[in-house]
């Protein structure tokens, strides 16, 4: 199942070119049905994020990924990185990458996103600057609202893995990762 495309494109960001690799693969949707473990990573969300139960596209509002891609029978799984030491004025470099990244990708999906088809974004909605839900309204731009992987219980750093052969680095204290990464995808006909 390791069939996956690579490339790597330049991008500019304040007056510097960064590097953004990618990769992505296709799968049948059963393909990617063994790294959703739900009840677990909902849990994680609960506990750790702060996003829980504050936007309409996180748990416990996220709906259940079958239901979500119930119609649709393939998924293209994309993963950007790119490295932190490219980003030379940033005090934070980790994070700044990793926001510079994410970002790029949910673009790139947003741009690709079929018209048959759903994107599963890169990272928790971001549309609205704060989200509808925490003045207890409905979301007022329901046909752009998207999910994440993340959101609906799927083991991100076990997909990098076992489907790109990608390691998720994490940034510690006084040490910046060698890159940074994110993962999204399009669901299809």
């Amino acid at each position: 199942m390791n069939n996956f495309k690579s490339s790597y494109f330049q991008k500019e960001h304040n007056n510097h070119k960064i590097e953004i690799h990618y990769k992505q693969i296709e799968l049948k949707k059963e393909e990617l049905m063994p790294y959703l473990q739900a009840d677990k990573f909902k849990d994680y969300c609960k506990n750790g994020c702060p996003n829980y139960a504050k936007k309409w596209t996180c748990p416990p509002h996220c709906p259940s990924f079958e239901t979500y891609a119930q119609n649709y029978s393939k998924a293209t799984i994309y993963l950007f990185y790119t490295s932190p030491h490219q980003f030379t004025q940033a005090e934070d470099k980790a994070q700044e990458a990793y926001d510079f990244i994410k970002e790029e990708l949910q673009t790139y999906l947003r741009k690709r996103e079929p018209s048959d088809g759903k994107l599963i974004g890169a990272n928790s909605c971001e549309i609205c600057k704060t989200c509808k839900l925490v003045s207890r309204k409905e979301c007022h731009l329901p046909e752009k609202k998207r999910y994440n992987l993340v959101a609906f219980g799927f083991h991100v750093s076990q997909i990098m893995t076992d489907l790109f052969q990608h390691e998720l680095q994490w940034a510690k204290p006084n040490q910046i990762p060698d890159f940074v990464s994110s993962v999204g995808a399009l669901l299809q006909k």
